[in-house]
């Protein structure tokens, strides 16, 4: 699904039943290797660890933004991800997560891995958006929400 012409959502999942952060992180992995079969779960799973570590993903209102540069990726790759039921991220706002977007961008891509985040970043940082993300009862009506952003992003690029 393309969102605008530097955006593409690649994935969705829908009812993660992750209990934690790490778990999240090390299904978004696996999710992801087996996609991508030249990705190794384990590496790819340190990696986003690591980066959580360093510094939280969440950025309130129940929603995070993981996000990592891959030198085995040949193309950005963006996953939302819906959790059954929200977990601790140490948001900024005390909120646990529900509505995860990782971004997965090729090492070499340098600032437009950045330029990419702070699109995803804005466009996240819309209270009805978020609400809706987390609000959302099945994939479909996920897809759908998404296919409303899509629409509104297409028309404001």
């Amino acid at each position: 699904m393309k969102l605008n012409k530097d955006i593409t959502l690649d994935y969705v999942l829908y009812g993660l039943k992750s209990k934690n952060k790490r778990e999240v992180m090390r299904d978004i992995a696996r999710f992801v290797s087996k996609q991508h079969g030249q990705m190794d779960e384990v590496a790819l799973f340190d990696q986003l660890l690591d980066q959580e570590r360093q510094a939280s993903s969440a950025i309130g209102m129940g929603l995070a933004i993981p996000h990592i540069r891959l030198n085995d990726l040949k193309t950005p790759l963006n996953m939302l991800v819906h959790l059954d039921k929200p977990v601790s991220f140490d948001s900024p706002d005390g909120e646990d997560v529900q509505a995860i977007w990782v971004t997965m961008s090729p090492r070499a891509d340098g600032p437009r891995h950045l330029m990419r985040l702070a699109k995803i970043s804005r466009m996240l940082n819309n209270p009805q958006l978020a609400r809706q993300l987390k609000q959302a009862r099945s994939l479909d009506e996920l897809r759908a929400l998404l296919f409303n952003v899509e629409h509104d992003l297409l028309e404001a690029a």
